[in-house]
């Protein structure tokens, strides 16, 4: 690695953590003004086209390989699908910042169903981890099922996003596809948004695409910038960084994006947190380190 490349590494980590923190909060105010399928099409494709493009910039081949289509669209709904449709209508019942915590304990939930189905191992780092972790979402499930004002609906949806994104990882680390990551990421977001326009021709046109009184300018404003930065630059600056630092490392500085999604919903749509959410932020963010600094075993890459 030259030193133009260490220095561009960490840089491209802390955007990262930057656009992809703030995309949530942006997310929440484009579901408020838009149908939930509606707005997922939208990402997917402008996030699909944009990486077909940069791809095409890179002179990387774009073609899917013979016999893996099938595969590429099973990717594309475990990983696209599940996670695009569930975090939207998620995010229309919980609080942007809770929905970020909740999101990215995907982590955890690899490393657990890594050991339960592909014969990986949990050492002791991923076992604090699935402990820490189980307790913050506890914690922040509690005002759900207390009557506080959360939605069990919504917590829900955000777990089953997670789950879904860490079933479809591993999946694709599984399959090992011999395609470049920006081209495979192109691909299952092509064939992952298909279920969702299904579900907004059914569910949402024509009188569903936008809400009843209209969009306001801060569910616009959401809406272009989660349709953009976050579905183009952090995918391509994503696959930029794994190509410039050792992947522990840049898994680590993800650790940055549920705090920074915190933080600016605060800031952005004006939301609060008790002392028991922040308790569970905590124990969230230690599962994750956790998580991420489990040594991997053999087994894990190819069981």
């Amino acid at each position: 690695m030259n030193a133009a490349s260490a220095r561009e590494g960490p840089w491209l980590l802390l955007l990262l953590a930057l656009f992809w923190g703030v995309n949530w909060p942006a997310m929440k105010l484009a579901v408020a003004d838009f149908g939930p399928f509606a707005f997922r099409v939208l990402c997917v494709y402008t996030g699909a086209l944009g990486l077909f493009a940069i791809a095409r910039k890179l002179r990387l081949p774009l073609r899917v390989p013979p016999g893996l289509g099938v595969k590429l669209a099973i990717g594309g709904v475990l990983n696209v699908s599940i996670w695009q449709a569930s975090s939207a209508f998620g995010l229309m019942h919980v609080e942007a910042g809770r929905a970020a915590l909740i999101a990215f304990t995907m982590p955890i939930w690899v490393g657990l169903f890594g050991a339960l189905f592909l014969g990986a191992t949990i050492g002791p780092r991923l076992l604090a981890g699935l402990g820490f972790g189980t307790l913050g979402l506890g914690f922040l499930a509690y005002p759900a099922f207390a009557g506080l004002g959360t939605s069990p609906l919504g917590l829900g949806l955000m777990l089953a996003a997670a789950i879904g994104w860490a079933v479809g990882t591993l999946y694709v680390k599984r399959q090992a596809f011999a395609m470049p990551a920006v081209t495979l990421t192109a691909w299952q977001l092509a064939f992952g948004g298909v279920p969702l326009i299904v579900g907004c021709l059914v569910f949402e046109f024509p009188s569903g695409l936008v809400s009843a009184g209209g969009v306001s300018q801060a569910g616009l404003i959401g809406a272009l910038y989660a349709t953009t930065v976050p579905m183009v630059f952090c995918h391509w600056a994503w696959f930029r960084v794994l190509e410039i630092l050792p992947a522990q490392i840049a898994a680590l500085g993800v650790l940055a994006v549920p705090a920074v999604g915190v933080a600016s919903s605060a800031w952005l749509t004006g939301e609060r947190f008790a002392p028991l959410d922040y308790a569970g932020m905590i124990a969230i963010m230690a599962a994750l380190f956790m998580a991420l600094t489990d040594p991997p075993a053999v087994s894990r890459d190819r069981p």
